[in-house]
C-alpha cells in the first residue's frame, strides 16, 4: 500500500472516531431530547408518591410540620389529634379549628388528607383511624408518634392528675399508637415508625422531672419496637429535639417558669443561646424537625432502625458516649 493511501485511511479512521465520539447531529439531538424528558419526569416524581403517613398530634407544632414535609414529598396524610383542652394540662392545646386548618394546609400540597379527632389514650380510636387509613389509601407506610404534653415545676407540687395525664399521653399513648399500627405493617412486611422524644429523653432536668422520665421511656419503646419489627422490614427510630418554637413551649405557663424575668419567647431563646446550647441557636423551627422525620420515612432511612437522633444544638456533646 502506498504512503498516500495509508494517510487517507488514517484520516478516514480518525474522522470516523470523531463521529462516534460526538455522535451525528440527528443522534445528538435525539439523545438530548430523551435526557430532557427524563429530567422533567424526575422533577415531577416525588419520593413518597403513593405512600401514606399517620401523625398523632398533627394539628399543630412538630406534628403538623412533619405532615407538611411528608406531604411535600408526595405522601397522603392522616392527622390524628385530640383537638381540645384536657384536664391536667396547664396550657391550651390544639382546637378543632386548628385541625381543620391543618387539613387544608396539607391538601394545598396536592395530596389527600384525612383529619381524625381522637385521643391517643384511646386505643380503639387509634385502631379505627388506622383502619380508615388503610381503607382510604391501601397502606400505612409511616407513623409519627408525636402527640405529647409537658409540665414544669418541682416534683412534689404536681397533682396526681397532672402526673397521670403526662404519663398516659406521652408514654401509654405512644404504646397504643404502636399497637394500633404494627399489625398492618407486619401484614405489609414494610413500614416505619418515628417517635418524637426530647433532648430531655437523654438527660435529667430538675424542672421537667416527670416529662423527662416519659421521654426516656419512649426511647426504650423505639428500640424495643425496632427489635420486634425488624424481621418484618419495619423500622422504628426516635428523634430528640431541644427547644422548638411550638405552642407546647411558647405559652404563659412554660415561659413564666423558664424565663421569669422576661417571660417571652425572646427571653427563652436568649437563655438557650447564652446558657444551654453550644451552637448559637435559641430554638429550632418545627419544620427543621419535620425534615428529620421525612428522612426516616424516605428511602435513605429505610435501613436505619433502633437509633436516636439528637436535634439538640450540640447539647448532646455533653453526654457520655
Amino acid at each position: 500500500m502506498s504512503n498516500k493511501k495509508k494517510n487517507m485511511n488514517r484520516r478516514q479512521a480518525i474522522k470516523g472516531i470523531g463521529v462516534l465520539a460526538l455522535g451525528s447531529p440527528v443522534l445528538a439531538a435525539s439523545s438530548g431530547k430523551k435526557k430532557n424528558e427524563k429530567d422533567d419526569e424526575n422533577k415531577n416524581k416525588k419520593e413518597l408518591n403513593g405512600k401514606t403517613a399517620l401523625i398523632t398530634g398533627g394539628a399543630r407544632g412538630i406534628g403538623l410540620a412533619s405532615a407538611e414535609e411528608l406531604a411535600k414529598a408526595g405522601a397522603n396524610i392522616v392527622l390524628f389529634d385530640v383537638a381540645s383542652d384536657l384536664e391536667g394540662v396547664n396550657y391550651p392545646l390544639a382546637t378543632s379549628k386548628d385541625l381543620a386548618n391543618a387539613k387544608q394546609k396539607i391538601e394545598s400540597y396536592g395530596v389527600k388528607c384525612i383529619s381524625y379527632k381522637g385521643d391517643v389514650r384511646d386505643r380503639s380510636a387509634l385502631t379505627d383511624a388506622v383502619s380508615k387509613t388503610v381503607k382510604e389509601f391501601g397502606t400505612l407506610d409511616h407513623v409519627v408518634a408525636n402527640a405529647g404534653v409537658t409540665q414544669i415545676g418541682m416534683m412534689e407540687y404536681f397533682s396526681e392528675k397532672e402526673v397521670q395525664t403526662v404519663i398516659d399521653i406521652n408514654v401509654t399513648g405512644v404504646v397504643k399508637t404502636i399497637q394500633a399500627s404494627i399489625p398492618v405493617m407486619r401484614k405489609q412486611n414494610s413500614g416505619g415508625i418515628t417517635i418524637i422524644s426530647s433532648v430531655l429523653g437523654r438527660m435529667g432536668e430538675e424542672w421537667f422531672p416527670v416529662y423527662s422520665g416519659t421521654k426516656w421511656a419512649v426511647i426504650g419503646l423505639a428500640k424495643s419496637t425496632a427489635l420486634i419489627m425488624g424481621k418484618h422490614n419495619v423500622t422504628c427510630n426516635a428523634i430528640c429535639p431541644t427547644v422548638v418554637k411550638t405552642k407546647l413551649m411558647n405559652n404563659k405557663y412554660v415561659l413564666g417558669a423558664m424565663s421569669p424575668e422576661n417571660p417571652t419567647w425572646e427571653g427563652l431563646e436568649t437563655i438557650m443561646k447564652q446558657w444551654r446550647n453550644p451552637l448559637p441557636i435559641g430554638a429550632y423551627s418545627p419544620n427543621e424537625i419535620g425534615e428529620m422525620v421525612k428522612f426516616f420515612a424516605s428511602k435513605s432511612g429505610q435501613k436505619i432502625s433502633g437509633e436516636v437522633l439528637g436535634v439538640a444544638a450540640g447539647s448532646f456533646a455533653r453526654n457520655t458516649a
